[in-house]
């Protein structure tokens, strides 16, 4: 999927399911989530990145988005010494982009 194909779908009424994942301080990928699948999206040369989480946003706004799920992993557990957690330590923030 890429980003023309959200606008599409926000255009006909849709309200698509979209995580924006940190993947490093300066890498957030989009990934449309649909039956449970994550899928990233794509742009002309392989996964759509952007080096910030306000440009993703600002993306996904334009797109026609309301809202999007921010993940953001914790490496706290390793940082810490305890080793792989048993739980995830993820980060996951509902953002509203606008719109009604």
């Amino acid at each position: 999927m890429t980003l023309d194909d959200l606008r599409q779908l926000c255009a006909s009424g849709a309200a698509p399911a979209v995580e924006i994942h940190a993947l490093t301080p300066m890498m957030y990928v989009l990934f449309h989530v649909q039956d449970g699948q994550r899928t990233p999206l794509r742009d002309g040369q392989g996964s759509l990145r952007f080096t910030s989480r306000y440009a993703a946003q600002a993306a996904l706004k334009e797109a026609g988005l309301h809202q999007a799920t921010f993940i953001h992993a914790s490496a706290y557990d390793e940082m810490v010494g305890l080793g792989p957690a048993a739980a995830s330590n993820e980060f996951r923030e509902t953002v509203i982009l606008g719109g009604t």
